[in-house]
């Protein structure tokens, strides 16, 4: 009876399959079970993104699994779909399932999506790929690839979108809402984007948006500091995310007080009510501890809303605390001064 095989690749599988020497990474199958698994993900070799073209097909005569899948269902055709380094040609030849949905994330074409990687997307089309299965999330590639793109994505995901469309893929209003969100974080965004990259970006979305007929929005033109900062009618909720939009940066402290309250409260929010806390430093009690210093300067909040603000601040130190009332505090004073003061060096860091 023969020594069973090792179910686990060597440590430094990777720095071999970097080599090339195909004897060499056969002889590791003599100790090593052809589906043996490795990497972060323990996945088979297959999967890997240096696996010579010669390996694969030698595995998969031995009996390798083509579906064989790692510690998120991806099978190789996912990982090498989603990943910007290896080809994915040689595990379409050999015939692995262009539509299987085994992963987390959907079919290999969601993986390709996730990347926004148009020429794996083209090459799955090409051998059968559906271009609009769900994943769990009732998804389609096309949904998944709008929804989880960034600004910095913008120019890949026109041409994938564009290719999508093209082979068929419905557009629903979903992806509509997706397309005006991306231009409305890339516009809160333009102004400290990348000066080299912005006017790629800026075409990339203008071309989303006749794609997907969504009307463009309206460029964001930041307050210049200097003049007057009138609040618009309606509700708190409604003002503070006007105010936000108007004086809050893309990064780092606002230009004015005015736009610090804001900056400070939203903030706040966001990591106590959005993350629960878990990113809570000391600068984060710096900040409140600021938020509380301005709202009594310039024209100050009547003393009971001041006296008010000092137990939410020492409530939100605590990571509990009223976010709502801090922002509609903040709102309040920047009512009672629309003179922009200029921010002085600030103490925290976020």
């Amino acid at each position: 009876m023969g020594k069973a095989k090792k179910k686990n690749l060597p440590k430094d599988f990777e720095d071999q399959l970097r080599t090339g020497d195909i004897s060499a990474l056969k002889a590791i199958f003599e100790s090593c079970d052809v589906d043996a698994r490795g990497g972060y993900a323990k996945q088979t070799t297959l999967a890997f993104d240096e696996c010579p073209d010669e390996l694969a097909r030698w595995l998969v005569a031995e009996g390798a699994d083509l579906a064989a899948t790692d510690t998120w269902g991806y099978t190789p055709l996912h990982s090498r779909s989603r990943s910007w380094r290896g080809g994915i040609e040689v595990l379409v030849a050999l015939g692995a399932d262009v539509n299987s949905n085994s992963a987390s994330v959907g079919t290999p074409l969601h993986a390709a999506a996730s990347s926004q990687n148009v020429e794996k997307a083209r090459l799955l089309l090409a051998h059968g790929a559906r271009v609009d299965p769900v994943d769990n999330q009732g998804l389609t590639p096309l949904a998944a690839a709008l929804r989880g793109a960034s600004n910095a994505q913008l120019e890949r995901l026109a041409p994938f979108a564009d290719l999508l469309l093209k082979a068929g893929a419905k557009v629903t209003p979903q992806m509509k809402t997706f397309v005006e969100t991306l231009g409305k974080t890339f516009e809160f965004h333009r102004a400290g984007f990348n000066p080299d990259r912005v006017d790629a970006a800026s075409d990339a979305l203008d071309r989303l948006y006749k794609l997907f007929d969504v009307v463009p929005l309206a460029r964001r033109v930041p307050h210049d500091a200097r003049s007057p900062i009138r609040l618009p009618p309606g509700r708190w909720q409604d003002q503070h995310e006007a105010l936000w939009e108007l004086l809050v940066p893309s990064s780092g402290s606002a230009a004015t007080v005015q736009g610090e309250v804001i900056r400070i409260s939203g903030r706040v929010a966001n990591e106590l009510d959005g993350n629960g806390g878990v990113n809570w430093s000391r600068d984060y009690g710096k900040m409140v501890d600021a938020w509380l210093a301005h709202l009594g300067t310039g024209n100050p909040l009547a003393q009971s809303e001041l006296s008010e603000a000092g137990r939410i601040a020492v409530e939100l130190k605590r990571r509990s605390g009223n976010t709502g009332r801090m922002a509609q505090l903040a709102v309040a004073w920047v009512g009672l001064n629309p003179n922009p003061i200029k921010l002085g060096a600030t103490s925290y860091g976020l």
